[in-house]
């Protein structure tokens, strides 16, 4: 009997945490007119994160700078037991293959604008359809931007 396929809610919740007043404000206005975005926490640092999932709230989405003073965003994101869809926003190019070794869903590389801001949302919906332990698209590290679909890990 074949499985009904995954609901993705209409509206997915989603948290910040960026150390950067500014990116934080810019990524807040981007929730706020997105529809199918609800803004649950925009947190200043990574201890104020870990702090918020381990009162055992959870959103959908975490949107996740990598530099922050006291913890980095990718120490972070291994500490939580488990993470929500995670996209990377940050200013650098060269944390591509931790990204990849902590299966977020998205990497964007400040500053960005709305339309890429929207196709990682589009990414994030759609590895919502997919069974957990599968990925239909694999970012590869030795050919930027070169994608291989249909592998599973």
């Amino acid at each position: 009997m074949a499985q009904a396929p995954p609901i993705v809610p209409a509206v997915l919740t989603c948290a910040i945490i960026d150390d950067d007043e500014i990116n934080r404000l810019t990524l807040e206005h981007y929730v706020k007119i997105t529809n199918s975005l609800q803004l649950t926490a925009s947190l200043s640092g990574s201890v104020e994160g870990l702090n918020f999932f381990s009162t055992g709230r959870q959103v959908d989405v975490l949107f996740l700078d990598v530099e922050m003073p006291e913890l980095n965003g990718l120490d972070m994101l291994r500490l939580l037991p488990e993470p929500p869809q995670v996209v990377l926003t940050t200013a650098h190019e060269d944390f591509g293959w931790e990204a990849f070794e902590l299966r977020v869903t998205d990497y964007l590389v400040k500053p960005f604008d709305y339309a890429r801001f929207q196709q990682a949302l589009r990414k994030v919906r759609e590895r919502c359809l997919q069974p957990a332990d599968t990925s239909t698209e694999v970012l590869l590290p030795f050919a930027p931007n070169a994608i291989v679909s249909d592998v599973k890990l």
